[in-house]
């Protein structure tokens, strides 16, 4: 494409032409990528450009301004640079609000850019103003089809449960529609002239007796004061409403103080009689989507993989939310359950939740009784070779206190050292087993200890809770 004929916009909101000599008579900087020394720069560029790509599946990092702005730059001088990171461009120039018409121009597949700028207009922390995709449909002869794939996108993310992202659709979805109303401009957007109306006269009115100026002032003093406490005392209701009933985690179940009958670690195959206070533990492993929160709350740390044994965008993808987290240390799960306000549980309050039956005053084998069944857990008699959405094998597969996925899916940290001679400890239990292991590997006396600073794919969490009025 001939450089005269494509404009980037970029420092003022002027267009700055690829080849025309700039108004300071110097060449202009789509100059730097023509010639042997303009190739040598575009093969630096693309390259920064890949790594770029990289990090943002890896990490979600946007690339730098600079490197957006080169890169478009050498697109227009002809430098070849594949789809990938065509469509980063797009979702960088979208995030810096600029050059957004010449990324758009070279990204040719219209669904994917839909894709880009429905992500953009739904970032739960910085969603992008619908405003600019109006404007920039305005701009672009090309903009009906890519515009019709991202009303599509949306409507789709309406049928969806996850909060704020259907909310945001729903609202972005509506100013689209009065945005394309008029050639562009939103309905709500009147002219003075139409403000400025003449309106029908009315017959002059009676003139009534009107209270001083200072009781008027007395009376809505009054009223603004107890308008004013009415506000304190609601948003003071409501904060302590949202502290009690918030929970990242999802719901939990309590288990009364009793003694109960678990295994005995020194002595395999032998029961011991443990008397626990009365504690309160996660219905279902901790997800991908409340570790995420915790992450943008900046309480935790980056997880080691975002990739599981079969899934490169584990925790990258919005679809996966509800699977289990993994790829966490001992210290990055405890670190989260801190911030939930809540503990990882003990090795003998998880296998009392995993097993016992309060009622028949006993414990089974597995959570479901004590014969494996294969129906009832996520192990590698199933053969799906990863993990599932939590609380999958649920209510058959749940405890005799209800509590999902204590057999298989995921194995599961606890708090308790493996060795409680070596202090520090440098291991600690891991229980319940995975989607890698057999039978044996899913009842409930069974116990492994792992390195508190390793991570794997098949290894997650829950969190415990002390309740309140036994401690």
């Amino acid at each position: 494409m001939p450089m005269s004929s494509t404009r980037i916009e970029w420092e003022t909101g002027e267009e700055i032409e690829g080849r025309v000599t700039g108004r300071d008579g110097r060449a202009p900087q789509g100059g730097r990528f023509e010639g042997l020394n303009g190739a040598d720069r575009a093969v630096s560029v693309t390259r920064r450009l890949a790594q770029a790509v990289d990090a943002w599946w890896q990490r979600g990092e946007m690339p730098a301004i600079g490197l957006v702005r080169d890169s478009l730059l050498a697109l227009e001088a002809g430098h070849r640079v594949d789809e990938a990171a065509r469509t980063l461009l797009l979702r960088g120039t979208l995030f810096y609000g600029k050059g957004m018409r010449t990324a758009l121009h070279h990204l040719n597949d219209p669904e994917r850019a839909a894709s880009v700028m429905r992500d953009m207009l739904l970032h739960p922390i910085r969603p992008l103003s619908p405003a600019q995709i109006v404007e920039l449909a305005r701009q672009d002869d090309e903009s009906a089809e890519w515009m019709a794939a991202l009303r599509q996108l949306l409507r789709e993310e309406m049928a969806q449960p996850l909060e704020p992202r259907r909310t945001l659709a729903h609202a972005t979805l509506e100013y689209l529609h009065e945005g394309m109303i008029g050639r562009g401009k939103p309905s709500a957007w009147v002219s003075l002239a139409a403000q400025s109306r003449p309106t029908a006269t009315r017959p002059a009115r009676r003139r009534r007796m009107r209270l001083p100026p200072v009781i008027w002032r007395a009376i809505a003093n009054l009223f603004g004061l107890l308008a004013l406490a009415l506000l304190v005392l609601a948003l003071a209701f409501f904060w302590l409403d949202l502290q009690q009933s918030f929970d990242p985690t999802g719901e939990m179940l309590s288990i009364p103080s009793a003694v109960y009958r678990i295994s005995d670690p020194a002595v395999a195959g032998t029961d011991r009689r443990v008397e626990l206070g009365g504690f309160s533990i996660d219905r279902t492993e901790v997800t991908n989507d409340a570790y995420r929160l915790c992450f943008e709350a900046d309480a935790c740390t980056w997880p080691v993989r975002t990739t599981s044994i079969t899934r490169p965008d584990y925790f990258l993808n919005p679809a996966l939310g509800s699977f289990p987290m993994i790829n966490v240390s001992h210290a990055q799960a405890a670190l989260f359950c801190r911030w939930a306000g809540k503990r990882l549980p003990l090795e003998e309050e998880w296998e009392v939740a995993a097993s016992s039956a309060l009622t028949l005053q006993r414990a089974f084998r597995y959570p479901w009784g004590d014969n494996f069944e294969s129906v009832r857990a996520n192990s590698a008699a199933t053969a799906v070779g990863d993990t599932l959405p939590v609380g999958t094998y649920s209510p058959g597969g749940d405890s005799p206190s209800q509590v999902a996925d204590m057999a298989g899916n995921v194995a599961e940290w606890t708090t308790t050292p493996g060795n409680p001679r070596e202090q520090p400890a440098v291991g600690y239990v891991v229980k319940g087993g995975s989607f890698q292991d057999k039978a044996e590997g899913l009842a409930a006396s069974q116990r492994v200890v792992v390195n508190s600073e390793e991570s794997y794919p098949w290894l997650g969490f829950r969190c415990a809770l002390t309740n309140p009025t036994e401690e």
